[in-house]
């Protein structure tokens, strides 16, 4: 369980959406939380990329095709569909 503490105005704008929208604090606060963590994570997966890209970039050599991926794992393109 997580307990938090709002500043009052917080409280109230929160307290004002809840009776707006028929949703209780808990379920803003969750939706709130959700969409955060969503867009933290599409931040974090790009940066990622951003980065492989940079590697591959220097040294293509040194990564795997997707078909040598598949071959290793005794897979082919057919098998992803």
């Amino acid at each position: 369980m997580l307990a938090i503490e709002l500043s009052p105005d917080m409280e109230e704008m929160m307290e004002s959406v809840s009776r707006e929208t028929g949703k209780s604090m808990k379920e803003l606060v969750r939706e709130a939380l959700d969409r955060f963590l969503e867009e933290w994570e599409d931040r974090h997966d790009a940066i990622v990329a951003e980065r492989v890209q940079v590697a591959y970039l220097k040294s293509p050599g040194s990564f795997a095709t997707m078909d040598d991926v598949l071959e290793e794992a005794g897979l082919s393109r057919d098998d992803l569909r």
